[in-house]
């Protein structure tokens, strides 16, 4: 399954984006894969993804049949923020920490990204790689 970031579900939405032929390209070759979003990147998403756009972002998560996914419980919040914390002076953001925890909880799970954090510095919180399911570009 493939969790998406911000980055991918915004590039997808706004042509004027600079990941958005990318990420079309991208789509095209992930179409057979199944598809899920964190409460924290869609709310990172919906919050650049302004006017018409925002259909758009609806349609395409339908279309997509993208699952909505969650941390399991106190021990995933727990997870959560020790995994900031361990990353504090690099400055992640909540939806990075998230994925990247998810990440850990599932190991079938890749996230498809155009952060270059996740191709350099962040990790699960065992330190193994996050699997990516697009090479860095």
């Amino acid at each position: 399954m493939i969790l998406i970031d911000t980055g991918p579900l915004v590039a997808l939405c706004d042509p004027s984006d600079q990941f958005h032929k990318s990420a079309v390209a991208d789509l095209k070759t992930l179409a057979r894969e199944q598809f899920a979003v964190c409460v924290p990147v869609l709310t990172e998403a919906f919050f650049h993804v302004r006017g018409f756009r925002r259909e758009r972002f609806v349609d395409l998560l339908t279309q997509m049949a993208a699952q909505s996914i969650a941390l399991d419980g106190s021990k995933g919040w727990s997870a959560l923020f020790d995994w900031i914390e361990r990353y504090a002076d690099h400055d992640p953001d909540l939806a990075d920490g998230y994925l990247a925890v998810l990440c850990g909880a599932d190991r079938r799970l890749k996230v498809w990204t155009y952060d270059r954090e996740f191709y350099t510095t962040w990790r699960r919180p065992d330190g193994t790689a996050i699997p990516l399911a697009v090479p860095a570009g």
